[in-house]
């Protein structure tokens, strides 16, 4: 009789350990990192800039980078305001200063980022980006 009680306690413990363990990992799913990067491709941006003689333009392909999932779905919504920051970025540029500018490529990802990262924080996003690449540029 002893040993039966002994045998449906162990069995009770055994069960409420596998029971709270389940309860806990529900309430606290584990976090995981994405080892591989996840882009975000931005719809080509178009810009007029200023120039004396002809119309000129800058066309840019720009890509976000990161390694959290949660970053990208973000991004679907902070599209307009990050379209809305290249905007304003090159609204006053020229023709000579964008081609001057597009010589050093990684300083522009990094003016960018900054940019865009200001943005999504004065706008209450809790995710930042890790990188800007710029897939592509033409500036005629």
């Amino acid at each position: 009789m002893k040993a039966l009680v002994l045998i449906v306690v162990a069995a009770l413990l055994v069960a409420a350990g596998v029971g709270g363990s389940y309860w806990y990992s529900q309430k606290n799913p584990p976090v995981v990192e994405q080892s591989k990067p996840l882009f975000y491709p931005l719809e080509r941006f178009v810009i007029s800039v200023d120039s004396p003689q002809h119309s000129r333009y800058l066309v840019l392909e720009l890509t976000l980078v990161s390694h959290d999932q949660l970053v990208l779905a973000m991004l679907q919504d902070a599209a307009p305001l990050l379209r809305n920051t290249l905007v304003q970025h090159f609204s006053n540029s020229n023709h000579v200063d964008v081609k001057t500018g597009f010589k050093d490529i990684p300083q522009v990802q990094q003016q960018l980022l900054e940019k865009f990262n200001l943005t999504l924080r004065q706008h209450k996003f809790s995710h930042q980006i890790e990188q800007v690449l710029v897939t592509n540029v033409f500036i005629q």
